[in-house]
C-alpha cells in the first residue's frame, strides 16, 4: 500500500507543471527577527454594494481598477454565461496574515454587464488542514504558498486563490525601484504596487443554456483541500512556479492563463496592516 501511495504521489508531481527549479534565495518568506505576528483580521463577507457611478464599493482592502487582456480571455474566464459590453472592471484584494507571514482571505474580479453587477470571489483560507488518515498535507496552512518573497532584487508576492469555477494567482511587483519599508512581516507599506491575474478554470461542467461548459466532471471539489492541495484530477490548479517562488508567470505548463492586470494598489490596505 505504502508502495503504491508513492507512485501514485511521484506521478501526481510530474503533473504539477514544469516551471523553473526552486532557488532557496528566491522561495524563503521575508520575516524580519523580532517581528510581531498580529492575530487573524475576519474577511468582512458582506458582497460590495453599487455605487452612483455604476462602480462597485467594497468595505474593506483595496481596491483597483483591472484592465482585461481582451473580451475573449475574459469570457474564457467567466465559462458560466456569454458576456455583451462588460464595463467598470475592478479588482480588490482583502487579506490578512494568518501565520508566519503567509495570507488569506479573499480577492474580488467585479465587472457589469447588461445592467448586473457580477463578482467572482476567490479566497485562500486563514487556518490549517483538516487531518486525516491517508491523506496529504495535513495540517498545513490553507495560505502556505501565499507570502511575500525577494525575487530579482524586487520584493514581491505571489499566492493562490480559488471559487467554485476556478483557481487565479496573484502577482504583485513594485511599481518603482525605490526602497520599500517594512510592516509586520516585511510587507511593503509605503510603495503602490502593480498585478497580474492569472486564472485557471476547472475542468466542471456548467449551464449551456447560459454560455456553460458541457464537458468535463460532475464530481464535486474536496472540502477538505484546496485545488493547489489537490494532486490529480479536474481539480488539480499547482503551479511550481508559484510554489517554489522560481518566478512569477505560473506558465500555461501548469495550465494557466494571464486574465489581465491593475496598478496602483495600497498594500497596507490590501493585507490589512496595521
Amino acid at each position: 500500500m505504502k508502495t503504491t501511495k508513492l507512485i501514485i504521489l511521484t506521478m501526481a508531481l510530474g503533473l504539477m507543471g514544469v516551471g523553473c527549479a526552486k532557488t532557496s534565495s528566491q522561495s524563503a518568506p521575508v520575516v524580519p527577527p523580532g517581528a510581531t505576528v498580529p492575530g487573524p483580521i475576519i474577511i468582512d463577507p458582506t458582497a460590495p454594494g453599487v455605487g452612483s457611478t455604476g462602480s462597485p464599493i467594497f468595505s474593506s482592502g483595496a481596491t483597483a481598477t483591472f484592465v482585461p487582456v481582451n473580451l475573449q480571455t475574459m469570457s474564457e474566464y467567466v465559462a458560466t454565461h456569454p458576456l455583451n459590453a462588460p464595463t467598470n472592471f475592478k479588482i480588490n484584494m482583502n487579506l490578512a496574515q494568518a501565520e508566519s507571514g503567509k495570507y488569506g482571505g479573499s480577492v474580488s474580479i467585479s465587472y457589469f454587464d447588461n445592467g448586473i453587477q457580477y463578482d467572482g470571489v476567490f479566497q485562500s483560507g486563514m487556518g490549517r488542514n483538516q487531518t486525516f488518515k491517508g491523506m496529504y498535507d495535513n495540517g498545513e496552512l490553507e495560505s502556505k504558498y501565499n507570502y511575500w518573497f525577494n525575487f530579482e532584487n524586487k520584493l514581491v508576492f505571489s499566492g493562490f486563490f480559488e471559487d467554485q469555477y476556478g483557481a487565479i494567482t496573484v502577482v504583485l511587483e513594485p511599481e518603482t525601484t525605490a526602497a520599500s519599508t517594512g510592516g509586520n512581516d516585511g510587507e511593503p507599506i509605503a510603495l503602490s504596487y502593480r498585478g497580474t491575474v492569472y486564472f485557471k478554470n476547472f475542468m466542471v461542467q456548467s449551464n449551456p443554456y447560459v454560455g456553460g461548459n458541457t464537458t468535463g466532471t460532475t464530481a464535486q471539489h474536496s472540502p477538505y483541500r484546496a485545488c493547489w492541495f489537490t494532486y490529480m484530477g479536474p481539480y488539480d490548479c499547482r503551479s511550481n512556479v508559484v510554489q517554489t517562488k522560481c518566478g512569477l508567470n505560473p506558465t500555461v505548463d501548469a495550465g494557466y492563463k494571464k486574465l489581465g492586470t491593475f496598478t496602483g494598489l495600497s498594500t497596507k490596505a490590501a493585507f490589512n496592516i496595521q
